[in-house]
Order: structure tokens, then sequence, then C-alpha cells
């Protein structure tokens, strides 16, 4: 019997998510609930070496390479502007903007990793049922914001502002209702 089939059987639904920034200050904070749509974590094997023999090639994997996650927002504004959120989140990166003439005199701060993890933290994805209990949760290590879209405005639209952005990880985590984590390490027979 195939699972629609079964009046028990709930399918994950591409609208019960929630997407957290934990590192978030509460004063400059990009809520959840503006968050409305973001991208799963996807990987790609890279290419690995192909073995020739005779008449036939014979392929390996190679590395895992994660892709990057975007996330949509909606800018609401005021006290709660996801704009400034993300710009304090370039600050707290370790970028000044330069107000000093080029070549005089040499930056206080820069941009490290370490500064950009602790200003994005660790974000996760969590898909929940339809009872608000989660049902998957994809945790992003080592993540940082990449680029910002801070969207667009024009005088033929009544849209609300979005703004997007993408974020960069090392790798992604799978963890399952239970609380077990999906170990990819760990082989099954």
């Amino acid at each position: 019997m195939a699972f629609y089939a079964d009046p028990t059987t709930d399918p994950k639904r591409s609208f019960r998510f929630l997407f957290s920034l934990p590192s978030q200050s509460v004063a400059n904070s990009l809520q959840a609930y503006y968050v409305k749509e973001v991208k799963k974590p996807t990987f790609q094997m890279e290419g690995g070496p192909q073995i020739k023999y005779i008449q036939h090639a014979f392929k390996y994997p190679g590395r895992v390479v994660w892709q990057d996650v975007t996330v949509t927002v909606v800018d609401p504004g005021g006290s709660d502007d996801a704009g400034a959120a993300l710009y304090n989140m370039l600050a707290k990166s370790g970028y000044s903007v330069p107000t000093d003439a080029p070549f005089e005199g040499t930056l206080e701060e820069s941009i490290s990793k370490r500064k950009a993890l602790d200003a994005l933290g660790q974000p996760r994805l969590t898909q929940i049922d339809s009872e608000g209990f989660p049902i998957e949760e994809w945790t992003m290590h080592n993540a940082f914001v990449s680029s910002v879209d801070f969207g667009t405005v024009s005088y033929d639209s009544d849209d609300i502002v979005n703004v997007q952005l993408t974020i960069m990880y090392d790798y992604a985590t799978l963890a399952i209702p239970n609380g077990r984590v999906v170990d990819p390490r760990v082989r099954t027979k």
C-alpha cells in the first residue's frame, strides 16, 4: 500500500519548518517567523579518480562538498528590521566601513572566520509535523553569511521587501525525532 493511502501517515510538508540563528542578540534578532523560505542542505560529490582498464572506465567517489544554503526573510522594518540585523551581523564579523583614505594606516579589525561564525551562530532548520513536533533537524556547522541581498524596491509593486542571504558552511548533520543524530560513519547492513 502506498504511503498516501494510509490515513495514519503524515508526510513532511514544505510549509512546516522553523529556521533559527541562535547567536542573535535580543536587540538585533532575526526572528524565526520572518523566514519565508530556506533551501535545505545539499551536498555534491566532487569527481574522483577514473581508472581506465582496457575498454572500460571505473569511476570512484571523490570528496563531499556541501552547497550553500539560501534563506529568504520578510523585512518587517521598525524595531525588528531584518536588513539592520543582517548588517549588524556583518559588523560583528569584523567588517568596518572604510572611513579613512586608502593606504593611510592599517585597519584595527578585519573579518575572520571565527568572528563570522560567532556573528551567525549555528543555524538550524527544523521541519515539524502537524502538531508542531520536530520530525527532522538540520544543523549547519562552521556557518557564516557569504552574501546578503537587501531586496528590490519599485514604484510598480506593493509587495513586501524580501531579504535573501546565502550561508556557507563546512558540513551539515541531520537529527531525527528521537534525538539520534544520523551519522554517515555508521554503516548498516
